[in-house]
């Protein structure tokens, strides 16, 4: 743990409030400042077992996170579009974080959200072509007289 909670808050909130009055470039940046300041808070509060609640799933943790939002002067509306938007990038940090057993134990999929979109574009790309190459296929079979 490299920052004090206090500090690792008082980052979240000012990060929040910069979210709010930015463009939507900008807001991207402030929102990956946002997730990995998430991340490092969840080392603040612990499982049960008394491991980090690097899910974000203790009610504690939650709490905080609820109250810091509101601090922010973020509605509940506002806090769930922003946690939606900032759970891409807390997954993946979690994932680089976290070592592989831990992973595993805590019943994370091996594929970051980054690497499953990846995978999904390159689907999507394959699917295309064979389409394109369908469709290419049935033009020319028309044009035969």
């Amino acid at each position: 743990m490299a920052a004090s909670k206090q500090h690792i808050e008082r980052e979240i909130v000012r990060i929040l409030r910069a979210a709010q009055q930015t463009t939507a470039e900008r807001r991207t940046i402030h929102l990956r400042d946002l997730a990995e300041q998430m991340v490092e808070l969840r080392e603040h509060y612990l499982t049960p077992s008394g491991d980090p609640d690097w899910t974000g799933r203790t009610g504690m943790y939650r709490y905080a996170v609820r109250e810091l939002y509101a601090q922010a002067g973020y509605s509940p509306e506002e806090r769930k579009v922003t946690q939606t938007s900032t759970r891409y990038h807390v997954g993946n940090l979690v994932r680089a974080r976290v070592p592989q057993e831990t992973a595993d134990a805590l019943g994370l999929v091996r594929t970051s959200p980054q690497d499953r979109s990846r995978m999904r574009a390159r689907r999507d790309r394959d699917e295309l072509r064979e389409l394109l190459a369908e469709a290419r296929e049935l033009l020319a079979a028309q044009r035969k007289p």
